[in-house]
């Protein structure tokens, strides 16, 4: 069974910021022994490679430093590192689906139904993204049960994989989400309904 990973596209940006929190003081060398284990260490003086996946443990720690170093430990800066995850996607022009987002078909729709059934093309296609930057977890779009106007996003088989990660994820949709300019905004929110069953939900019909 292949080790729950993330793709060093996104890996790269810790590596980067944990060095930069060193270089400012703002993170002590005894902070980071403490934290990472001396593999995780070492990674901090290597290149990155773009294409290589690397621990998603690994990744969970390092932002955890930098959340209580930077983000006062609070689950906002896990979403709000998803938010710029999603830039980073979206500047670096590497996946094809990003470039989708500012010509999304819901985006165009100014007729409700047409948009909802719009949207749940566009999801699948955005969802794409994740499996090419995480290599864990079933991630499905369907309609929400609880309303027939939204739809959630239903990510199985992630026991293990922290809250953290979900809480990026759900930062990232609500990113592409408002790239995509669409006529009626709305917000995605992240709850976990079971050990190995996580949900990101739309917080508002479409």
């Amino acid at each position: 069974m292949k080790k729950p990973a993330i793709k060093g596209t996104l890996f790269s940006a810790v590596v980067d910021d944990l060095n930069r929190g060193v270089d400012s003081g703002a993170i002590s060398h005894a902070e980071l022994e403490t934290e990472l284990s001396a593999d995780e260490l070492a990674l901090l003086d290597e290149k990155i490679n773009a294409a290589g996946w690397y621990c998603i443990h690994s990744y969970h720690r390092m932002v955890g430093l930098l959340c209580r170093t930077e983000g006062g430990g609070l689950d906002d800066y896990w979403h709000q590192r998803g938010m710029r995850a999603a830039d980073r996607l979206v500047d670096g022009g590497i996946y094809q689906q990003m470039d989708y987002i500012g010509r999304i078909q819901s985006s165009r729709e100014s007729d409700p139904s047409a948009r909802f059934r719009a949207l749940a093309k566009d999801l699948r296609l955005l969802l794409s993204v994740h499996s090419s930057v995480l290599n864990f977890g079933d991630w499905k779009t369907v309609v929400d049960p609880d309303h027939d106007d939204r739809y959630r996003v239903e990510i199985k088989n992630v026991e293990g994989i922290p809250d953290g990660i979900f809480l990026a994820a759900t930062g990232m949709f609500n990113r592409m989400s408002a790239l995509a300019k669409s006529p009626k905004a709305h917000t995605w929110e992240f709850e976990r309904l079971a050990p190995d069953f996580v949900v990101i939900r739309m917080s508002g019909p479409v």
